[in-house]
């Protein structure tokens, strides 16, 4: 068995993934991708794989879980799903940045939106993990999972979200 999901390991999906092949003693190989966007184009060539994904996953291109869901019928068959506690997410700063610039998971923009302290101009990324790292880069603040702040004297919590998560598996050429 093959299972399809966002990566690297740090990502949440992951853990989900882990969870789920652990959870139901499924002896399985994960798959990481740098984007659901990539594993959504090459559905046809996995027919029999499996895809974990969030429920709250939304596109670059603002396409939420919904949308994918019936847009994929054809190509993909909801067989299970499971629900974790995340990692809880946090809203980073750093202390004098040279941009006004914050980077998030397009699922959690708005949750960033509404939490920001001042204007900044928001960049989407393929995951949490890769948010951090633009953040660290050129960022002044960001969204993203706990556990991949490093302790820094430049970098500060503002504040932090638990959360937990519905993740759908799918069946690629499941129909």
């Amino acid at each position: 068995m093959r299972v399809h999901t966002l990566g690297p390991q740090q990502t949440d999906s992951y853990a989900a993934a882990k969870k789920y092949l652990s959870t139901k003693m499924i002896a399985a190989q994960i798959i990481l991708h740098p984007s659901f966007e990539a594993i959504y184009r090459h559905l046809a060539e996995w027919a029999g794989d499996y895809m974990i994904v969030p429920a709250a996953f939304a596109s670059a291109s603002h396409e939420s879980w919904g949308q994918l869901h019936y847009r994929h019928l054809a190509e993909l068959r909801l067989v299970d799903s499971i629900i974790t506690e995340l990692d809880p997410l946090v809203l980073c700063a750093k202390n004098n940045p040279d941009k006004m610039v914050a980077y998030t998971h397009p699922a959690t923009e708005q949750l960033l939106r509404d939490n920001l302290p001042e204007k900044a101009t928001i960049r989407l990324s393929p995951s949490k993990f890769q948010a951090y790292q633009s953040f660290l880069a050129d960022g002044a603040y960001t969204l993203t999972s706990q556990k991949l702040v490093a302790a820094e004297p430049k970098i500060q919590i503002i504040k932090t979200f638990p959360a937990a998560m519905l993740w759908s598996i799918y069946q690629i050429g499941g129909q």
